[in-house]
């Protein structure tokens, strides 16, 4: 059984010692001694058709990436020097192989064939799994999972007539899928010019995802999706370095650009710009962050925002590898009163204790919301103004159902209504005259509503001290009716024609306006399924041509 041996390694995270890995360390140990008394649980044919009958995913994939931890977690604890947890491990790689599909139920896993990102995930953690730790783990197990390896990705991949739709999608599947492949190829193809044949394929898999960025460097699909992405295209180049002595062929001009987004989409106190399906919350990971530095000389982000060992719901093995193998220290930036990404319309501005994150773009975006002219409100490290971000992923979620859930349209964004109406999808939707300052950004968001009546409206923000001013002035044929609506995770209560805005009890922030306000709620489903109350703060009136709304949050 020929493997390539890879040359990662866990010493140098091991012997560090900082405050950091200590705590990564502690909290792998405690996951892994819990889930050493969990049984694998059964992926059963009822959940696995759960999503057919209703749409809902999680059934099915609560149980599936609970494996993938295991997987994980045994095989970390393994290469750490935990003999131990190698019969755990080899029951978990055992049970993979004898799953009916590696794909997930939304991704087509009947179809014959099909390789979906997490199909292509698991491919690459058993190969590189093995690389690492065949030594130490039972020689059928390990000849079964190649044997598996090659029958479900590599072989399909290989004789395939036609491309996979993820070989040309705009979005992260070119490099998760993509980079999974590659980086299993590696470790599969002994001849290194064969290798180069293959990965020759990947040279427009790639070009494709870096498309799905703007010019400046801005990932439309959010932070998450970003270092996503991204850690597989990283972790692919350096094991392609690695093994052929070469660089692959790529726009690395464009990649240190594509490198640099975190600095533009992490505000203060730990919150992120959260617009597509992106989260409030979301982190960067720590071996992603210190190679990206180290190979592009760049500063990366404030320790606040480096992701932690828990948290990964889908148990990646090549995140935590990475964190371990390339986690050294990261290099720390103050970040810039302002960070503007032009191509993509979005701009955060940075105070003291409040800062702010608009959106202007177009509303046919990868993972796209009708979100045009949304914007969110940080103070003392509340979202006090929220973009909900990704909800709960079903097939309504990815299907003409999409804007039927509040959180991807428009009505479920700071942004106003319309006649009644919000905003509608597709590219041809757009923001216009999209300008940022070093104190605020404004843009036409009247293109996005398809509304013959409305010529203009432009949305201006300026954050000054501790105070976040908004301005909607309106040009239109007649008059229209509007409904201006913001939108919140805090409690909400009206004190004159002034709304409190409350965390925990406390008053958190006030938002000024002349006209009184409506509160309603409603309830949304989070990314990981669970319900949450969202309030709903609407200013309705009748607008005149030359008409401005003007609404302050102190």
């Amino acid at each position: 059984m020929w493997i390539y041996k890879s040359a990662l390694s866990p010493n140098s995270f091991a012997a560090r010692g900082s405050a950091y890995t200590e705590k990564y360390l502690s909290e792998l140990k405690d996951e892994c001694n819990k889930l050493k008394k969990t049984p694998v649980p059964p992926l059963t044919d009822e959940l696995f058709y759960e999503f057919t009958k209703t749409g809902r995913r999680i059934g099915y994939e609560k149980p599936y990436f609970l494996r993938r931890m295991m997987l994980r977690d045994f095989a970390l604890m393994v290469w750490l020097g935990d003999t131990g947890a190698a019969e755990y491990l080899e029951n978990i790689i055992n049970a993979i192989c004898l799953e009916k599909t590696w794909a997930l139920p939304a991704h087509d896993a009947d179809a014959k064939g099909t390789i979906d990102l997490f199909a292509a995930e698991t491919a690459q953690s058993l190969t590189e799994i093995i690389s690492l730790l065949n030594d130490s783990l039972n020689a059928k197990i390990c000849e079964k999972a190649l044997r598996e390896v090659r029958r479900r990705v590599l072989d399909p991949f290989l004789s395939r007539r036609e491309k996979y739709a993820w070989e040309s999608m705009d979005n992260n599947w070119c490099a998760v899928c993509g980079g999974s492949v590659g980086i299993t190829a590696a470790y599969l193809t002994e001849d290194t010019s064969e290798f180069k044949r293959i990965s020759s394929h990947l040279e427009p898999v790639f070009e494709s995802y870096m498309k799905s960025f703007t010019s400046d460097g801005a990932c439309l699909e959010g932070l998450y999706y970003w270092g996503y992405g991204m850690m597989y295209l990283t972790a692919f180049l350096e094991l392609y370095t690695e093994r052929t002595g070469e660089e692959f062929p790529i726009n690395t001009a464009m990649l240190k650009k594509m490198a640099l987004f975190p600095q533009c989409a992490c505000m203060t106190d730990g919150v992120t710009a959260s617009f597509s399906d992106g989260g409030e919350h979301d982190r960067i990971y720590a071996g992603l962050a210190s190679k990206l530095g180290e190979h592009f000389g760049i500063e990366t982000v404030s320790e606040e925002y480096i992701a932690p060992f828990s948290g990964d719901e889908c148990g990646r093995w090549l995140r935590a590898s990475r964190d371990i193998a390339w986690g050294g220290e990261t290099r720390q930036t103050t970040p810039a009163r302002i960070s503007c990404l032009n191509k993509a319309q979005w701009a955060i501005i940075r105070g003291d204790n409040v800062s702010l994150s608009f959106k202007g773009g177009t509303n046919g975006e990868p993972h796209n919301h009708n979100d045009i002219g949304s914007f969110t409100v940080v103070k003392n490290g509340s979202a006090v103004l929220c973009d909900l971000g990704a909800g709960e992923y079903t097939r309504e979620y990815f299907s003409e159902k999409r804007y039927n859930i509040l959180c991807a349209a428009s009505l479920g964004h700071s942004v106003p209504i319309i006649d009644g109406r919000g905003q509608m999808a597709g590219k041809s939707y757009s923001a216009e005259d999209f300008q940022a300052e070093e104190n605020s950004v404004c843009a036409d968001i009247s293109g996005a509503y398809g509304n013959k009546k409305l010529k203009k409206c432009v949305r201006s923000i300026a954050l000054n001290g501790g105070e976040v001013k908004l301005s909607d002035t309106y040009s239109i044929s007649g008059e229209i009716a509007v409904t201006e609506r913001f939108v919140t995770r805090l409690d909400a209560r009206e004190d004159g024609s002034d709304v409190i805005l409350i965390r925990s009890g406390e008053e958190i922030a006030r938002i000024k306006c002349e006209i009184n306000a409506k509160i309603s709620h409603f309830t949304h489903r989070e990314h990981n399924g669970s319900e949450t109350e969202i309030t709903l703060i609407d200013y309705t009136f009748s607008a005149g041509d030359g008409e401005s709304f003007i609404l302050t949050i102190i």
